[in-house]
């Protein structure tokens, strides 16, 4: 008799074996555990953010400048007058020191004018420190009183009996002062041990006759660099050509760095002789395309080639060509186009006058300067986008004799603004751009002053306790 297996036996074997792998499937317990724990890990770890380390540094700010210095150089001949000024027009003594004398001088609405042959070192505080500016000038010759900065380049310097040059270094502090000064020709650096490690003592000035120094009949330039303390660097610039004429001088307008674009503004009258001389301070050779700038254009004209400057050397370019006759009108600029940062200085002589132009720095908003006597002429090139120029000038007084003159200026252009012959301060505002600014200046003589942009304020550091 067959057998028969029951449906409810065959119903529970079944179900045995689904929760049996149903249980196999299912996790354990310390599976999930082992998975789960790691994650909740990661995750309180991601929620959890470092403490940040305080800064060991802060950045300068910001301050009106309360505390300003000029120096002006000693004087060549008939050079004896000094004006002195200040942007904010108002009346207060400044701090001078003559030589190694002690004295003040009281500007009187913005301006005041002296008569010193020695050195002179011009201390601004409070409302006139912003605007300080200073000037010397007389016998055909002017020059800015600068401040002390840490570097001045001087290019086209001479060390020779035709051609010769001294460096005068001034310290308006009471400390000591360092700086070295480094000398290029045309060939490469020169080795001058007697100008390394200069040192200064305070409320004096040195001088170098590079004759004397270091003897060279090339082309030179020469950087000083401040090493310790505050210095103003100035040059004298002398030609005693073999003949009849006698001898010419001026002071050499410094440059602030090298640049690969940069501006020599003040060209001077025809006919002349002219000399550029570019200095290439750097390791690699430097190509260097020359455009003049007119009140039109800028453009490079027929027989002006590309110049080429080998590393750590200094060339000189004849200009008397290209700047005579009709090419030479309205002139008023050269550009300086090179592959790499250079200096330039273009020397303007006759046989009664010299003068002496330099690459000038860019103002990006305003500038101004103390005017000699003479005809005045301000010249703006490089401009860096169209913008608009605003002149303001006093005279001797205080009163203005220009209240607002407002003059559109565009790249590629240069442009001239006669100033009275009765103003002695000047002030340039620039909105919507950038450009060169330079003083021309005819009084038995040409001189070009460089302006430089007017500071307003001073970088106060920012000093705090040390965090443990």
């Amino acid at each position: 008799m067959a057998e028969h297996t029951s449906p409810s036996a065959a119903t529970g074997g079944g179900g045995r074996r689904r929760v049996d792998e149903a249980a196999r499937r299912r996790p354990a317990p310390l599976t999930v555990l082992a998975v789960l724990i790691p994650l909740l890990a990661v995750a309180a770890l991601s929620l959890v953010r470092p403490a940040e380390e305080p800064p060991s540094s802060y950045a300068p700010t910001g301050a009106p400048l309360d505390r300003s210095t000029a120096v002006c150089p000693p004087r060549l001949p008939g050079a004896d007058r000094l004006r002195l000024a200040s942007t904010a027009l108002s009346s207060g003594d400044l701090a001078l020191r003559v030589g190694g004398d002690e004295d003040t001088e009281r500007l009187r609405a913005g301006v005041a004018a002296r008569s010193d042959r020695s050195t002179v070192v011009v201390d601004a505080s409070g409302d006139l420190a912003a605007g300080l500016v200073a000037s010397r000038s007389g016998a055909g010759s002017a020059v800015g009183c600068e401040r002390p900065t840490p570097e001045r380049w001087f290019t086209g310097v001479g060390a020779s009996a035709e051609h010769a040059s001294t460096l005068t270094l001034v310290n308006p502090d009471k400390g000591p002062a360092v700086a070295d000064v480094t000398v290029w020709d045309g060939r490469g650096l020169v080795d001058v041990p007697a100008l390394r490690g200069v040192r200064v003592p305070g409320g004096r000035a040195t001088s170098f006759d590079l004759a004397e120094v270091a003897p060279n009949r090339d082309a030179l330039a020469v950087r000083v660099l401040v090493s310790r303390g505050r210095l103003g660097a100035s040059v004298v610039d002398v030609l005693d050509p073999i003949g009849r004429d006698r001898p010419v001088r001026e002071w050499l307008p410094s440059q602030p760095a090298p640049a690969s674009t940069s501006y020599v503004v003040g060209v001077g009258p025809a006919p002349a002789d002219r000399t550029l001389t570019l200095a290439n301070p750097g390791d690699s050779e430097v190509r260097v395309a020359l455009e003049l700038v007119s009140e039109e254009s800028e453009f490079a004209p027929q027989g002006l080639d590309e110049v080429s400057l080998p590393p750590a050397s200094v060339s000189e370019v004849d200009l008397s060509g290209v700047l005579r006759g009709r090419t030479a009108e309205g002139v008023q600029a050269l550009r300086v186009e090179a592959t790499g940062p250079v200096t330039a200085t273009l020397r303007t002589q006759t046989s009664g006058d010299l003068a002496l132009s330099a690459a000038g720095p860019s103002v990006t908003d305003e500038t101004a300067v103390a005017l000699p006597a003479g005809s005045k002429r301000l010249v703006v090139a490089g401009a860096t986008a169209p913008g608009v120029l605003t002149l303001r000038a006093w005279d001797q007084d205080g009163a203005a004799v220009v209240r607002e003159r407002r003059v559109e200026v565009d790249p590629a252009t240069a442009a001239r603004l006669r100033l009275p012959d009765e103003a002695v301060l000047a002030q340039v505002t620039l909105e919507r751009t950038v450009a060169v600014v330079s003083l021309e200046v005819s009084d038995r003589g040409l001189s070009v002053l460089p302006l430089a942009p007017l500071e307003t304020t001073s970088q106060v550091p920012d000093v705090r306790p040390a965090q443990r």
